[in-house]
């Protein structure tokens, strides 16, 4: 998951990318195998760089999940409220 306002830029890239591994560049830019650079996300943007493709869709992802966990917990529950009527009642 994407935290912090610091992202990485390749020499040639017209992408930054989070610091998240699920991305197969930034997994080669913590690996060593490609030169990065690190700026904060502001700055890429207003140098015309685009969010990675690889790190919108995580990024994407993890929100959906955060989200999701609260409805699951409620539903998880409600769940358990139902149960516990059903042995009091019976």
């Amino acid at each position: 998951m994407h935290t912090g306002d610091e992202v990485f830029i390749t020499k040639t890239g017209k992408n930054y990318h989070y610091f998240d591994d699920d991305c197969p560049t930034t997994s080669r830019i913590l690996k060593g195998r490609i030169a990065a650079q690190r700026i904060k996300e502001t700055e890429a943007i207003a140098k015309g760089y685009t969010l990675c493709r690889h790190c919108a869709k995580e990024y994407k992802e993890d929100l959906a999940e955060r989200k999701g966990c609260g409805t699951a917990a409620l539903l998880f529950l409600g769940a358990g409220i139902i149960l516990l009527a059903k042995q009091l009642l019976f």
